[in-house]
């Protein structure tokens, strides 16, 4: 199930999904095209990797005798079209009989059947005497059983799993206590599809995978420069405003935000007030002015969220940041699987 989900709205709004608990395990951010990582030994992060994943099972092989990580306990935080968060109103319901009655109208909430999926929740707020904003989070079972039986056979013990969505607002709240105040979008610009959560004054009311990635870059590099996409991916990571390339991404990220736009429209439109703030996280994100553009399409405040300098985060002395800084945007998932 999806365990790092809070059952309490309280815990989500005083602490933000965050469990603060020194503790030794492995985070894992499975996603379409890397698999990344970080080693926690108690509470203290000493270690963390990122992988091209190509077969899931070969990739934790690797990774088991590359790192030596900890196998007795894997925190697993994943996004896949197999999974959704929806956000809506329900009545109030005792606590003990509240995940049935989900159960029963699941089918009206998703596009699986109730009987196909795993789901968890938590009740967001109170909005009357009679209606609760409830968060569901759902995933197929077929796709986390295969994840899970894809760890095991390598003798790894699964603790949690969760959605990249609410990986990134647990990074967020703790990253700023002060978002109670303010509306703001988090966008984390992955490989294959990005993930976007719109959050009204801390509290989430909006979360959408969208089509546009790094992938789409990607692929225009590729037959430009005639290179392999792992080269490509090297020559994306260095563009900079001097780059003959540099106009390519101004272009590509102008369509994005279109499709951005009518997210904010649709917040805008259903809350009567715009947003403030978009934090942009992904690899992406290590692009000079990057937050640039957006804030020019957009014509909104934009920032880097920097995973690695959250308020809860502790480094041990043997780790050194050195090694992950051209990577460390691609760990914002990872890093708030570890809060």
């Amino acid at each position: 199930m999806l365990k790092n989900i809070q059952k309490k709205a309280s815990k989500l709004v005083e602490k933000g999904l965050i469990k603060r608990k020194a503790e030794t395990f492995t985070a894992v951010n499975i996603g379409s095209y890397f698999i990344k990582g970080i080693v926690v030994k108690s509470g203290q992060i000493t270690d963390c990797f990122i992988k091209i994943k190509k077969d899931l099972p070969e990739a934790i092989e690797e990774l088991k005798v590359d790192k030596n990580i900890p196998t007795k306990k894997v925190k697993i935080s994943l996004k896949s079209p197999d999974c959704l968060v929806r956000y809506f109103s329900f009545p109030k319901t005792e606590k003990r009989k509240l995940k049935e009655a989900l159960y029963y109208q699941l089918n009206k909430l998703i596009p699986y059947s109730p009987d196909e999926v795993y789901f968890d929740y938590i009740i967001l707020k109170q909005l009357n005497s009679s209606q609760n904003q409830i968060l569901l989070a759902v995933a197929k079972k077929k796709h986390i059983d295969l994840i899970l039986k894809s760890f095991a056979k390598k003798g790894f013990s699964i603790s949690e799993i969760t959605l990249d969505s609410i990986s990134l607002i647990n990074l967020y709240l703790d990253k700023y206590p002060e978002s109670s105040k303010i509306n703001s979008c988090i966008l984390d610009i992955g490989h294959s599809f990005s993930t976007m959560n719109i959050l009204e004054e801390g509290l989430p009311f909006f979360s959408r995978e969208v089509k546009f990635s790094t992938k789409d870059l990607v692929e225009i590099i590729t037959r430009i420069k005639n290179i392999s996409e792992k080269e490509a991916i090297d020559v994306l990571s260095k563009i900079n405003k001097k780059n003959d390339l540099f106009t390519i991404l101004e272009e590509n990220i102008s369509d994005w935000c279109k499709e951005i736009k009518h997210s904010f429209d649709f917040f805008e439109l259903n809350k009567g007030k715009s947003l403030d703030k978009l934090y942009i996280t992904g690899g992406l994100a290590a692009i000079p002015n990057i937050a640039d553009i957006f804030s020019e399409n957009l014509e909104i405040d934009s920032e880097i969220l920097i995973p690695d300098e959250s308020n809860s985060l502790n480094f041990s002395e043997n780790f050194s940041q050195e090694k992950y800084k051209n990577y460390r945007h691609n760990l914002a998932v990872t890093f708030g699987l570890v809060l």
